[in-house]
């Protein structure tokens, strides 16, 4: 599948969510009934429905968002949006070293009705969150291009219903329809932590997309058949790739690969 050949992307958006999973369940419940008819449950954890995905016979140019739970050692409270794949071993689902397809203003464009809505004053919140753009990581694996959007990180926020209506808010106040005319520029990133906190301030504050992310603890597993996943796996054509210069290795060896794809490279 080519991704520049893309139509609608508004039209193509289907909602899925795991009925192993409380936090998605809890979301697609808020979710409108306009939109009812793009969701669809999966009895599977949703980094395993592989196969269920591929019975959906969706579409091929469909972009999957994902509603789901966060879990995080550190329990702290976060709604987060990332893309999906695996720079190594698949531990957690997927194919090992396969990234999957993203699109990055569909990222951004969640990303920053999360960062809005969060501004409001019309959710009574269990606890204060913390918006965030994750790096690449998990599966399931398919064709489609993935966006996980998720509220975390343990069962008492999983439960949180204000924060699960506020992410199915994302969904239905997200105007899908202007992905065609946003003027960003889509990037890739290197380094930094799970969570990306320069990344995710790029994202917030300029007018830089995201597309798939290698964080620092999977750069050792880097090759350039990745790189070019990463460059090729993202949607719009990233043309910029975004290096945290504190905890990047690998730095000429990346920065080469890059090159001959020519993609630019900003340190920060």
């Amino acid at each position: 599948m080519d991704p520049h050949i893309l139509s609608n992307r508004a039209t193509n958006i289907k909602l899925l969510a795991s009925e192993q999973d409380t936090a998605g369940m809890n979301i697609l419940n808020f979710i409108s009934q306009d939109l009812q008819f793009k969701t669809k449950i999966v009895k599977e954890v949703s980094i395993y429905a592989d196969y269920e995905i591929k019975s959906l016979e969706l579409n091929p140019q469909t972009s999957i968002i994902f509603l789901s739970r966060h879990s995080a050692k550190s329990l702290r409270p976060s709604l987060t949006v990332h893309p999906i794949g695996n720079f190594s071993k698949a531990e957690f689902g997927g194919k090992d070293f396969t990234l999957i397809n993203c699109d990055s203003f569909i990222l951004k464009l969640l990303f920053l009705k999360i960062n809005q809505l969060l501004g409001t004053n019309e959710y009574k919140l269990s606890y204060q969150y913390e918006n965030s753009l994750e790096v690449t990581h998990h599966g399931p694996f398919t064709s489609h291009y993935v966006t996980y959007i998720e509220v975390g990180s343990s069962k008492d926020q999983w439960n949180d219903l204000e924060a699960c209506r506020l992410i199915a808010d994302v969904i239905n106040q997200s105007n899908f329809n202007e992905l065609q005319t946003l003027d960003w520029t889509s990037c890739i990133g290197f380094g930094g932590n799970h969570y990306s906190t320069k990344f995710t301030k790029q994202m917030l504050d300029s007018e830089y997309a995201f597309g798939h992310i290698c964080a620092k603890y999977a750069i050792p597993f880097l090759n350039k058949e990745l790189v070019q996943q990463m460059i090729q796996k993202t949607y719009p054509e990233p043309q910029i790739a975004f290096f945290d210069r504190k905890s990047i290795k690998k730095k000429q060896e990346i920065r080469s690969w890059l090159q001959e794809f020519n993609i630019d490279v900003i340190q920060i």
